[in-house]
Formats: C-alpha cells, structure tokens, sequence
C-alpha cells in the first residue's frame, strides 16, 4: 500500500539548497528553468524534524556519521573492558562494516555509516560477550576479528529489525550489501511550479569598532537566492516499512512521524540570511494499491499569475484539473483514499476534488493513515 503526499508551497526569497557555486539548485522541466530542492536534502530536513518532534521512541532514530567510534567505545568500556583494548575492537568492528578510521582524523572513520543505537548496542552486545574468544585475536601485527564474531555482527544486523530512520530512508553498505536496506520512502526532487528568476543579495559588512575617518565596507560579497512555489511530493511503502522494521510495534507511530513531517519541515540552507519558514498552501493525501503516481505533469507548463487570480489559485486549479484528466484516462480502480486541504482562499478553484475537501491537514493524515494501514492489514 502506497501512501502519497503531494504539496505545493511557497518560499520567499531564499536559498534553501545550494549547488557547488552557492547558487540555489535549479533544473529544467516542460522545457522551462525552474528552481529545486533536492531529494536528500528533503530527507534530512524530515529526520531531523521527525527527530526532534515526534513522539517515536528515540530508540527508533539513526544517525548518518563518522564518530562511531567513540560511541562503541564508551559501550565497550562501560562493559569494564580495558580502553585500549575497546578501541581497538571497537576499530576493527567499524572497519568491518566499512568504515575504517581516517589516518588524517582520529576518531572519525573515512566513511558515513548510517545506524541506529539499537544496532549500535546489537554489536556492542556481541562483543562483550564473545570477549574471551575476542582478546586473543587482538594481539599480533595485524589484529582481526574472528569470522565467528563478524558473522554474529551481519546476522544481527540483517536479522534484527530496523530502527525507523533505516527502516523508512534505507541504507546502503558497499563492503557489506547483506546489510542493504530497501528504503520505504521515495522523496521526489521538489520543482517550481513557476519559472525560475535567479537573483542576487549584495551585501556588505562594516567595521562597528572602525574609527570615524575610517569609511567604505570591510567586507562584501554576494548570495544567490529566489522566490518560488514548488511541487512536493513523497511516497510511503507501508508494506515495506513493515518488512524493514521487523515487527507492527512501532508502525503507526513512525508514519504518522513521517507524514507530520513532511509536510512541516523545511531545509536549514541560509535560513539565518532569509527565515524563509512558511507552510504548505495545498497538502493532498493518496492512499493506492500499486504503483505510486506523481502529480508532476500538472505544471509542466509553468504557473503565473494571470486572469484575475494568483499563481497559488492557478496552481491549484492546475492540479484538480491534472487529477481529473488522470482519472479520465486510468480510472482510481487503485486508489482507496484521497484527500485534499487547502487554504480557504484557494478552496474555490477546486472542481474534481472538491468532494474530498477537509477542514484540516491534521484530519487528512489521520484518514489517510487510518486506510493506508487498515487495508495494508487485509
């Protein structure tokens, strides 16, 4: 079961997503440039806020980091094993899952791993078990684990369920793909659904303690920005979250998480230079068994403001008449529930879907949630 959210909203100026030039992310779509925010950068923003705000366990959250050496040492050592000898098994546990420690930065291995504390906590356990098999192994030229303890390592990772951030966003090890992790959720690369228009900040600094003969700017410099409405959207595999996460404990929870924050996170990009924190003008939920349809065609060709209403009214106008003509050629024979809220201002320039208007975004998702799980239960 597919659950689908698909959102336009508004940002003032702003750089929420900057390329390697500096310059806010941009792309070409229906032949026309348009402003973007990428998918990994949505997808931090969502695990941060899902982090920080959610009522999910925190023993459902995972960090993507080098540092997990000092996080399995502590473990180690709490477990009275001797500090050099923790580092060392904690090392060569990492190194085994790929991340071996950077020479040039002690404490930080040369790759990101993606893991929860439950996984953390999962290998320190077998470490602090197995430790009279384990400390022989760790004296000589060339340490190692055992192949006994590195399997127990893999199983426990491949056979314990998933902690919600890996379960919902997937995890990818190179050195050890038994431990791959399809992700359950795909975020879509938002786009403008108008015409791009890049522009610059210019700025300068000057020196509050400079004398009063002293004039002109100590520092100047530039910042890419613009101003855009764009098209969000977002799928959810409930079939597969529950795979990845072992067991129905955490389930709700943890969509219902992700769905909340979706629609509420923003990128941190510049936001000190622009605040640029607005919320969604449109939020549409749909619940459908196969494959996930995208609403993106809606605005291939670009929105502006014309006739008498503005680019949001003409957007919104663009995606019921977009849902219709899908509907017209496919049928929803699929879809088991849609909803739609939008502000009441642009209430007015939905038709098709006005029968699934709601009042709220909160009474969506709760619908929403309520079908996507009791027919993903059937």
């Amino acid at each position: 079961m597919q659950l689908e959210l698909h959102l336009i909203q508004s940002f003032p100026p702003a750089n929420l997503n900057r390329d390697e030039n500096g310059m806010p992310k941009s792309t070409v779509f229906g032949g026309r440039p348009r402003a973007r925010i990428s998918s990994q950068c949505q997808k931090r923003a969502v695990r941060l806020y899902y982090q920080q705000y959610s009522d999910v366990s925190v023993d459902q959250f995972a960090n993507r980091s080098r540092s997990w050496l000092s996080e399995l040492k502590e473990l180690l050592t709490q477990a009275e094993i001797p500090e050099a000898q923790a580092e060392s098994v904690a090392k060569l546990a990492l190194k085994f899952l790929g991340a071996e420690e950077d020479p040039k930065k002690p404490g930080k291995t040369k790759t990101i791993l993606f893991l929860g504390q439950t996984e953390l906590r999962a290998i320190a356990h077998i470490l602090v078990n197995n430790w009279a098999t384990i400390e022989p192994s760790l004296t000589g030229e060339k340490p190692e684990l055992p192949k006994e303890i590195t399997k127990a390592i893999e199983k426990a990772l491949v056979e314990t369920g998933k902690p919600g951030d890996v379960a919902l966003f997937g995890r990818m090890m190179a050195s050890l793909p038994t431990v791959n992790v399809d992700a359950a959720v795909q975020i879509a690369h938002a786009i403008s659904v108008n015409t791009l228009q890049q522009e610059f900040d210019f700025f300068t600094a000057v020196d509050d303690l400079g004398r009063d003969d002293e004039t002109g700017a100590d520092h100047m410099g530039e910042t890419g920005y613009n101003s855009s409405t764009y098209y969000r959207f977002a799928t959810l595999d409930t079939e597969q979250l529950k795979q990845n996460l072992g067991s129905t404990d955490h389930l709700n929870a943890i969509i219902n998480a992700f769905a909340d924050a979706f629609v509420h996170a923003i990128p941190s990009g510049h936001q000190n230079s622009f605040a640029a924190h607005t919320r969604p003008a449109v939020v549409m939920a749909v619940v459908r068994q196969g494959q996930p349809v995208s609403l993106v065609d809606a605005f291939e060709d670009p929105i502006s403001p014309k006739n008498g209403k503005s680019l949001l009214e003409n957007a919104v106008k663009a995606l019921d008449t977009h849902w219709a003509d899908l509907s017209k050629m496919y049928g929803e024979t699929g879809v088991v529930y849609k909803g739609i809220v939008t502000r009441a201002s642009l209430a007015a320039q939905l038709e098709t879907l006005a029968d699934v208007k709601r009042d709220s975004v909160d009474t969506l998702l709760k619908e929403a949630l309520e079908a996507a799980l009791s027919n993903g239960d059937k």
